[in-house]
């Protein structure tokens, strides 16, 4: 219409619009295809497929992927959400849904998803080793569709869009992943268990047909890949622009990493040293107190304009400003006497509760400490046997008389026997 009015016609939108149409309904209508409904035995087969969700996490609009199972016998669905499309996701869907059903499908079905097909070698397909892997721990077959023919795995391929227009249609801002995985969990239940119409009527039995079907689930694969960092000046690890603390005595050492899709775990040699929830933010720093009180106990002064002070828990940071502001060293030593005892930040300010609660206007540390310990031994007092009454303290008593005179009588006849003379 743009185009005509620029060529110096007169003509109207409408009038445009009526003739493309006419145009379109002249043409030759493509021929409808058939498909043939397929019967599957319960727990023979389940299919795999991801999609896109776009969630708010904390009030941040952020893209997830949608790992998605389908029995083939049931329909029942499992879903879990991950923030990548890559192995470790794929791996761990694997393993969550394994262990959710408690069992093993005889069959996997998959598209010609990088995760799953390593390479095209003529008309065959080569897994990836990550498939592999879980094939052999699980003991599952799998097959791959054609290319692009997705109604191959058509279960599935309905599931992906039916899922996540039930679970986040009305629903979309959460305030972390696990409480986004945990509203998803109950939506997939609540689908398999629904029984509103015709095709549903007999949904809860084919899911439980499938369940109790399946091949034995031989426990969790790990899902994780392992690297090696040195720890730099500022006693952290970084990793993809991210950087995560470890104890400052490490400084300069050598440590292996595990990296789960949502968590990382920091190993020295074979002791486990650090972990942290995995951020996916470039340039973030995770943090933690813990990690640097043996430093900060030689430089205290640098403790209220550190950021790691700035990423302490805010009841710590009040605590602080109200009993210790002017020691810093005083708190610094406070805080790793309760660490090499095993308590945290929380019992202490809960310790220092407890003080005020009791009238206590100043508080020192060594209060704090005899209330840490003084609520362990508390605890411990309570699971001691009930004290001894003053019925039972008087039959003790008699018993030992009883006992005293007895052996006085023994020793007496065996001087009396041996001509002995007790000293006196």
């Amino acid at each position: 219409h743009q185009f005509l009015l620029s060529q110096g016609y007169t003509i109207s939108y409408a009038t445009v619009c009526s003739y493309i149409k006419n145009i379109e309904s002249c043409k030759e209508k493509k021929k409808s295809e058939a498909f043939i409904r397929l019967f599957y035995d319960p727990g023979c087969i389940a299919e795999f497929d991801w999609g896109e969700v776009l969630l708010f996490i904390d009030g941040v609009k952020t893209k997830f992927y949608l790992a998605v199972f389908t029995f083939g016998h049931s329909n029942g669905r499992y879903a879990y959400l991950f923030r990548h499309q890559n192995t470790l996701a794929f791996m761990e869907s694997h393993r969550n849904f394994f262990r959710d059903i408690h069992g093993v499908p005889a069959m996997m079905v998959y598209d010609n998803m990088r995760v799953a097909v390593k390479s095209f070698v003529g008309g065959d397909k080569k897994p990836t080793e990550a498939l592999m892997k879980m094939s052999g721990f699980y003991c599952f077959e799998y097959r791959f569709c054609n290319v692009r023919a997705g109604w191959e795995k058509g279960h599935v391929e309905r599931s992906v869009e039916y899922v996540r227009r039930k679970a986040f249609c009305l629903t979309d801002h959460f305030g972390d992943i696990h409480s986004a995985q945990e509203h998803l969990n109950r939506v997939c239940m609540q689908v398999n268990n629904e029984q509103g119409s015709l095709s549903t009527a007999e949904k809860t039995s084919r899911l439980e047909a499938d369940l109790s079907s399946l091949k034995p689930f031989p426990g969790n694969l790990g899902c994780f890949e392992v690297y090696e960092y040195i720890v730099d000046k500022w006693s952290t690890i970084s990793m993809k622009n991210v950087h995560y603390s470890v104890p400052d005595s490490l400084v300069g050492e050598k440590v292996h990493v595990k990296v789960y899709s949502e968590k990382i775990v920091i190993l020295y040699g074979k002791e486990k040293v650090a972990s942290h929830q995995r951020s996916y933010c470039g340039g973030d720093w995770c943090i933690k107190l813990e990690h640097y009180l043996r430093t900060l106990s030689r430089k205290p002064g640098a403790l209220p304009h550190s950021v790691v002070w700035q990423r302490a828990p805010e009841k710590l940071r009040r605590l602080y400003d109200i009993h210790f502001k002017e020691d810093n060293r005083t708190f610094v030593l406070l805080l790793d006497y309760a660490r090499k005892n095993g308590f945290s930040g929380t019992d202490i300010v809960a310790a220092c509760k407890e003080l005020t609660g009791r009238g206590v206007r100043k508080i020192s540390p060594d209060q704090v400490k005899a209330m840490l310990h003084g609520s362990v031994q508390g605890e411990t007092e309570e699971t001691m046997e009930p004290p001894v009454l003053p019925a039972q303290q008087e039959n003790i008593e008699r018993e030992a008389v009883d006992m005293l005179e007895g052996i006085t009588a023994l020793m007496t006849g065996y001087n009396e026997v041996h001509d002995i003379i007790p000293t006196i």
